[in-house]
This record gives structure tokens, C-alpha cells and sequence, in this order.
């Protein structure tokens, strides 16, 4: 039994804890939350979370890591905190001895990644970056293609992730403030950066365009990577869109093309190359978040390092969107 506790009760902290407490090998024992109105109500999202309602029942309560440490046991932190927040309590957790749950993206600047990853290296601890994109069913499958070459090579992939603007507290909120959550690119899109990254590996290069507000901060991006291999590839994050929220892709391969879409049901179709009708693909059941805890949960008890999201993993991927920035800002091919 790996016992958690959860810092930050907003949106992704009571649903990482929800996803927690339906695992059978977790246990949360901790909440830490500075501000007591976030722990009578969930903050809004743009994925419907379930199963948070009773989180708090016979969890014990702190406004501080420094107040939970010695009074209870704990294995792993999960930060659920601002993404600029996530350098400070990554390292003062995992200098207190405790395993890390990053929250994505792993931090705004490759300075925090490296103060990170040292900090974990140093004390001899796993820092888990939660990009839950790489453990998604539909995307687990597309990498499991990609990987087996089953449908041929690959020709082209467009990801997209679009949403209305995630400002749930309005213009007073940290994801409208880019030097807290680096816009759009860093906190929407990242899941496609991360995930292209984790699918075909390091871009030698990257363009992007994208639309920035009065504030300096992204709210609109689209990328084209480019890799030796010639494959076509682009993904388009978007802060803009009047309503409502999707991710998608379509992959295109030599001998079909397999589509995406978290909107329709079923959400994974297959289109075989001269075929008539479409095929639905079958998906295993739970999202991207019951499946990369459990995988981090099971790292745990085996001692043995994420190799499916290792933190430098990570920060390549944050890498990858800095480059996105500079070509966005400076108009040109980035290369990396």
C-alpha cells in the first residue's frame, strides 16, 4: 500500500485524489491546502472529473508540507499546485524524503526541470511527471501502431487539443497570468508537445504560429515537427474556441488511418486502406489518469525507476515548447 498525500485541492488535486482513493494499492492520508474555501467545493475543469465528493472523509487536513511532516506517513506527494509552483515543492518535498507527483507540465523553465531531476537524483527518489496524455487508451494505442508497424509506415499525424479559455476565477485567475502558467502552449498544449516527443521522438526542428493577448501570454499555437524521417507532423493548442473542449488526432499510415476524437462515441476508428465500411477500435476501459497512477503506484513497489515518463523525458518535452515560443516570437524555423 503506497500512501499519498495531495497538495493543492483544485481542480486536478481532488481528482488526482478521487483517482487515488479508486485504487486498492493507494491510500491518501493527506490533504494540504492553504486557501479552506477550495476544500468546500471542486474547482471547475474542462474534463469532467467524478468520484471527488467524499475525498476529504477521514483524510486529515494541513495548510503546510512543513505541518504534515512528523505527524503523518507518507510515501509520495502529489503536487497539484501552479505550475509555478512546482520547482519549490518538488525539491522540498523530495528533500524530506518523499517520492513526487508532479502535476504537468513539469515546470515553466529548463533550470526548474534541472532543479527537479537533481533534487531527486540527490536524495534518492522518483519524480513522477504526470503527463497523462502518454498513458491516455487512445494514445496508448496509436503508440502501440506506431511502435509495432502494423498498419505500415507512417505518413503523417495531426494532434489537436482546443478549448474556451480555462479561466475559471476570471481575469484575476493564475492561467491568465503567463509568467504563473506560460499561456497556452505550456498548459494545454504541452500534452500534444509531450506526447509527439514520446511518439516519434526529438524534432530536429520546430514552427510554430501562434496568437498572443495584451498580457504577453499564448493563447492560440500551431506546430509543424520536423524529423529526419520526413514523417509530416503538426498539433494545434488552442485557448480560443467559443465553447466546450476536444483533443483529437488523425494518423495516417501506408495501409490506413486510425482517428481520434474525445467527443464522439466511440471515440477510435480505424479506416483500412481500400476497405468500404470504418472499424471501431477497442479501447480498455479507465482514462489517462487511473492508468499512470497505477503505473506510477506499481514503479513504486517495484523500486524501479518510470521509464514510460522519466523526468528527463520531461523536460525535453519542455525543451521542445520553449523552442515553440522563440519561433512563435521570432518568426522562424527553430531548430533544436
Amino acid at each position: 500500500m503506497i500512501r499519498f498525500a495531495v497538495l493543492g485541492y483544485g481542480f486536478m488535486g481532488a481528482g488526482h485524489g478521487a483517482t487515488l482513493k479508486k485504487n486498492p494499492r493507494a491510500k491518501v492520508v493527506a490533504v494540504i491546502e492553504t486557501n479552506p474555501e477550495k476544500l468546500r467545493s471542486v474547482t471547475e475543469g474542462n474534463i469532467e472529473r467524478s468520484g471527488a465528493d467524499n475525498l476529504l472523509e477521514g483524510v486529515h487536513l494541513y495548510k503546510s508540507l512543513a505541518e504534515m511532516q512528523g505527524k503523518e506517513q507518507v510515501d509520495c506527494l502529489v503536487v497539484s499546485l501552479p505550475t509555478y509552483q512546482h520547482r519549490e515543492f518538488t525539491v522540498q518535498a523530495l528533500q524530506a524524503g518523499l517520492h513526487v507527483v508532479c502535476e504537468k507540465p513539469m515546470a515553466l523553465a529548463l533550470r526548474d526541470c534541472d532543479a527537479m531531476i537533481e533534487a531527486a537524483e540527490k536524495h534518492s527518489r522518483q519524480l513522477f511527471v504526470a503527463q497523462c496524455i502518454r498513458f491516455w487508451p487512445e494514445y496508448e494505442a496509436l503508440k502501440r501502431i506506431v511502435d509495432s508497424g502494423e498498419l505500415g509506415k507512417p505518413i503523417s499525424f495531426l494532434f489537436r487539443r482546443v478549448s474556451a479559455p480555462p479561466f475559471w476565477a476570471g481575469p484575476q485567475s493564475w492561467f491568465a497570468d503567463p509568467q504563473k502558467s506560460g499561456g497556452c502552449v505550456f498548459d494545454l498544449h504541452v500534452h500534444d508537445v509531450d506526447f509527439v516527443h514520446h511518439l516519434l521522438g526529438r524534432p530536429n526542428s520546430v514552427f510554430s504560429q501562434g496568437i498572443f493577448n495584451s498580457r504577453g501570454g499564448n493563447e492560440a499555437v500551431m506546430t509543424q515537427y520536423n524529423f529526419d524521417s520526413g514523417v509530416i507532423c503538426c498539433a494545434e493548442g488552442s485557448w480560443i474556441y467559443p465553447a466546450g473542449f476536444k483533443m483529437a488526432y488523425t494518423a495516417v499510415f501506408e495501409n490506413a488511418k486510425l482517428e481520434y476524437d474525445s467527443n464522439l462515441s466511440p471515440s477510435l476508428s480505424l479506416t483500412r486502406k481500400g476497405a468500404t465500411a470504418v472499424e471501431t477500435m477497442p479501447v480498455p476501459p479507465g482514462d489517462g489518469y487511473e492508468h499512470e497512477f497505477a503505473y506510477f503506484i506499481e514503479c513504486l513497489e517495484a523500486h524501479t525507476a518510470p521509464e514510460k515518463i522519466l523526468p528527463q523525458s520531461a523536460r525535453q518535452s519542455i525543451e521542445i515548447a520553449l523552442a515553440e515560443v522563440r519561433s512563435m516570437k521570432e518568426k522562424r524555423v527553430e531548430r533544436l
